[in-house]
């Protein structure tokens, strides 16, 4: 299980770790976005701090607006503490995981000021 909480926004996150393959490994607030259709979208001062190599160009869906963005390559801690490649869009704001990372995930939330947030593997 991966744990986190509402934040001030009302904003269901969870705390993961971030790396381009190799230690150390950041670990970084992710706001969970069922909005969005990319595994992880990360702001551009994030993925040049953690040095992701970029693999191409792409579309980020976000809220229903598509829009082009740069595609990198990293890796996430997720359930039962493995690492996993993952594709991370570049994006404005916030860290994101988005539903391609939360597939085979089951969300709990309890939408309240400080309240808990649990993802859970269903595989």
């Amino acid at each position: 299980m991966i744990a986190g909480s509402i934040d001030v926004a009302g904003r269901p996150t969870i705390r993961v770790q971030i790396s381009d393959g190799s230690p150390p490994h950041r670990e970084i607030a992710a706001v969970i976005a069922t909005e969005c259709d990319a595994e992880l979208a990360l702001p551009l001062p994030l993925i040049a701090e953690l040095g992701l190599p970029r693999i191409g160009n792409g579309h980020l869906v976000l809220g229903g607006v598509e829009r082009p963005a740069q595609t990198y390559v990293a890796f996430v801690r997720w359930h039962h503490g493995l690492m996993r490649l993952v594709t991370a869009m570049e994006t404005d704001g916030v860290p994101l995981i988005g539903i391609g990372l939360l597939r085979g995930s089951f969300l709990r939330a309890d939408f309240m000021d400080g309240g808990e947030v649990a993802v859970y593997s269903i595989d």
